[in-house]
């Protein structure tokens, strides 16, 4: 004659909520580890597309920085031999900085607008938004009765 320790109800529900509990906890790592995959993938493809576009217009900007403040510099040159009653002449320092903020005023022009021009309608983000979708459509097919 044995004594053994009967399992209650309560023991039962305990470990079956401690399974699905389990279960739970591992499906959500899975979907939470699947979709970090998927962001690190798309933010790559982000960076490739917009890191581009944000070089050509820092560069361009800077470019257009220093074009504008050799014409401040040139135009102040021209200005002080202006006043000063000297021969108007550009065959100096004021010539070769406004010919040289000419060049970079040019060349910034051009990068900003390559910068802007850069892949435009490349969709970003697009198999999350899918994914997103897919799962906006199970949720409401879960719903229905």
């Amino acid at each position: 004659m044995g004594f053994a320790k009967k399992n209650s109800s309560s023991d039962d529900s305990s470990s079956g909520l401690k399974e699905e509990l389990g279960a739970f906890v591992e499906k959500a790592s899975t979907h939470t580890r699947v979709r970090a995959e998927l962001f690190a993938i798309e933010a790559k493809e982000a960076m490739e597309v917009y890191g581009r576009k944000f070089y050509f217009t820092v560069v361009g900007a800077v470019c257009l920085t220093i074009g504008y403040s050799l014409f401040l510099a040139g135009v102040i040159g021209l200005l002080g031999f202006v006043l000063d009653g000297s021969s108007f002449s550009l065959e100096n320092w004021t010539g070769v900085a406004l010919g040289i903020a000419l060049l970079h005023l040019i060349i910034g022009s051009v990068l900003i607008k390559k910068g802007n021009k850069t892949n435009k309608d490349a969709p970003i983000f697009e198999y999350t938004r899918n994914e997103f979708k897919k799962d906006q459509q199970w949720t409401r097919q879960k719903k229905q009765p």
